[in-house]
């Protein structure tokens, strides 16, 4: 192990530490530097951290691109933290790696439908009749404000 990656290591530690002080579980992210401390130790990378040193490690992972950016993420605020100690790391673009955050376009239900689902509201549970006209009084009130599920509760 290079004394770089013996130092990464020690302010990887001390960052985790950190986060966990401050309130944060911090433990899926705190394997990722874990992870990425092992990958400079094998790979025997010298100072100073670099893009292409976090690149290469966030690409070396398969996955999902969701993923990849969450790494990278992780990486970025660690090389924030990491700069203080040492000037020469490079900062890490917010954006290299964009989180997917694709939203379903919405169903639009028939006249038809929706008064089959409200219909069936009322089915839901014979023995507490309330349940199924809550049910059916939100399902109305989303079919007619354009609200979000979320936004109704």
């Amino acid at each position: 192990m290079t004394a770089f990656a013996r130092f990464l290591g020690e302010k990887a530690e001390r960052y985790i530490e950190l986060r966990h002080s401050l309130g944060y579980a911090f433990s899926k992210q705190a394997g990722t530097l874990r992870a990425f401390v092992r990958y400079v130790g094998r790979a025997q990378l010298d100072a100073p951290a670099t893009r292409t040193m976090a690149l290469d490690f966030v690409l070396s992972f398969g996955g999902a691109a969701n993923s990849r950016a969450i790494r990278h993420g992780v990486l970025r605020r660690f090389y924030e933290y990491l700069a203080v100690y040492d000037a020469r790391t490079d900062g890490l673009e917010r954006r290299a790696f964009p989180r997917s955050r694709a939203i379903p376009p919405p169903r639009i239900l028939s006249e038809a439908e929706l008064t089959s689902l409200i219909d069936a509201c009322a089915r839901i549970s014979p023995s507490i009749p309330l349940r199924g006209r809550t049910m059916a009084t939100l399902i109305g009130l989303l079919a007619s404000s354009g609200l979000r599920s979320g936004e109704v509760v």
